[in-house]
């Protein structure tokens, strides 16, 4: 008899230990990509089973709470940190305890509740660049920095956590001189932040926004917005620039859309769901064509290199990786160094920063092999970069491309204390727009930075200067004019 209870207990115990969730973990990963409220769901279950949000071990794994089965937390457990659907899976959390040595863990219990004997430090690196670059981070909902030029980690919380406001931050975009607005998918709304990271407000008014993705601005400074469920479900919702709901900007050919690229003569959309991976609209929101047909599993990010090709993020599937197109949307290759990808940005020294579900990663641009790892135990998104030389007032109101290079007449003339400088330029290029006295020193530059074809006017306050002559010169690719303007006070 006791043999026989004895026997059941082991079976009981055994089947307990192994017993799996019944969700993939392919399918709850690409799944919670999808709606993240499923992620909320889990980790406010877990806070209430008082049970972990998510572990990080360092070298070994990345768990993070992500579905509710029965009752149960299931958790998803990365142990390849660069690839992360390669032996991933799923776990209870009993089978977790089995598995990994929690004692040298950093345990994520919500609320703030973190114990973390990891050993690790955060390393913070110097700036070499003025500029940063922005990455959101689901993790801890906050907005990290790494330098411009380095991809180095510099500030783990440029935007730090702001509940409610970030519950599952995707894109941060520069909006002014001194605002940065930021797409929350739970949050249904676009936040607007200042450079110290303290919360202004909403940005977004109207428009039923649910489960949003990417932004980006229309040359009018309008704002676009990526919509995927509710009552404008795969649909771009324009707001104008104080924020105020315009309605739908493209309302057909969209199937979970994710990131919107301008380009010179068209506006691209990724699409995470169908067979339209990427399609080509006009500058009015009209479909022209489908760019990339067919081939993508799960596109996130894209961005135009400065050579024309583009290079897009896919997120899943047997061809993760950064793929490289050409303009006209043909595969060059694919880096597979670093797959499970969300955002792309290219290096000044030519390599690619990237991030996936567990980290920040640098790889290089020929071989797609990792260079380096410049974050992780954290789950990262989408790459924009922050300039604190923005030109406050840019402006590229035509969406008809100029037929030659001109720097206008700045108006008023003479001006007390600001003026307005206008240029066109046909092509895309590097623009250096400044401002010098009448001895010829440098006072400031008001823009320099790539721009796209257009016609621009920029804002030029002097009212910290004196009186007198000043030239503003324009140099954009090879062409170059210099006027002259009075400042009378």
């Amino acid at each position: 008899m006791k043999k026989i209870t004895f026997l059941f207990s082991l079976l009981l115990i055994s089947t307990f230990a192994f017993s799996q969730p019944k969700i993939s973990f392919q399918d709850l990963f690409t799944l919670t990509e999808l709606n993240p409220s499923i992620i909320s769901n889990a980790e406010k279950a877990a806070f209430e089973q008082k049970l972990p949000i998510n572990i990080y071990i360092k070298d070994k794994a990345f768990i993070e709470a992500r579905f509710v089965e029965n009752g149960k937390i299931v958790y998803t457990v990365i142990t390849n940190f660069l690839h992360p659907f390669k032996d991933g899976f799923n776990a209870f959390y009993e089978d977790i305890v089995q598995k990994f040595d929690l004692s040298k863990a950093r345990i994520n219990y919500g609320n703030g509740i973190v114990i973390d004997n990891t050993g690790e430090k955060i390393i913070l690196h110097p700036r070499t660049s003025n500029k940063l670059l922005m990455i959101p981070d689901w993790t801890y909902d906050r907005v990290y920095a790494f330098d411009y030029n380095t991809g180095d980690l510099v500030d783990t919380a440029f935007i730090h956590s702001n509940y409610p406001y970030l519950q599952s931050p995707k894109h941060a975009l520069q909006r002014t001189k001194t605002r940065i607005l930021v797409s929350d998918q739970l949050a249904d709304a676009v936040q607007e932040y200042d450079t110290n990271g303290l919360f202004v407000r909403t940005f977004t008014q109207g428009g039923n926004l649910d489960n949003i993705r990417g932004i980006a601005f229309r040359p009018n400074r309008n704002l676009l917005v990526t919509v995927y469920s509710g009552t404008n479900q795969n649909t771009i919702q324009e707001f104008d620039t104080a924020g105020i709901s315009v309605g739908t900007f493209i309302g057909t050919n969209l199937n979970s859309p994710f990131a919107i690229l301008y380009r010179t003569g068209d506006i691209l959309v990724t699409n995470s769901s169908g067979t339209e991976d990427v399609n080509r609209f006009n500058f009015s929101g009209g479909f022209i064509n489908s760019l990339i047909y067919n081939q993508l599993n799960f596109p996130q990010q894209i961005i135009e290199l400065d050579d024309g090709n583009l290079a897009l993020c896919e997120f899943s599937g047997t061809g993760s990786g950064i793929k490289i197109y050409t303009s006209t949307g043909t595969l060059i290759t694919t880096l597979s160094g670093v797959t499970g990808n969300r955002g792309v940005f290219r290096l000044p020294n030519g390599n690619y920063l990237t991030t996936n579900g567990t980290g920040v990663h640098e790889i290089d641009d020929t071989t797609g092999a990792l260079v380096q790892t410049k974050a992780t135990g954290s789950n990262f998104q989408y790459i924009s970069v922050f300039d604190p030389d923005f030109a406050v007032g840019i402006e590229n109101s035509y969406n008809d491309i100029p037929e030659n290079f001109l720097l206008y007449n700045n108006y008023p003339n003479p001006f007390n204390p600001v003026t307005k400088i206008k240029f066109s330029i046909p092509k895309s290029v590097f623009v250096d727009l400044s401002i010098y006295d009448n001895l010829g020193r440098l006072i400031t530059k008001l823009i320099n930075s790539k721009k796209d074809a257009g016609v621009y006017e920029v804002e030029f306050n002097a009212v910290d200067l004196p009186s007198g002559i000043y030239f503003y010169n324009l140099r954009a690719g090879e062409y170059t004019d210099t006027q002259i303007m009075v400042l009378i006070k």
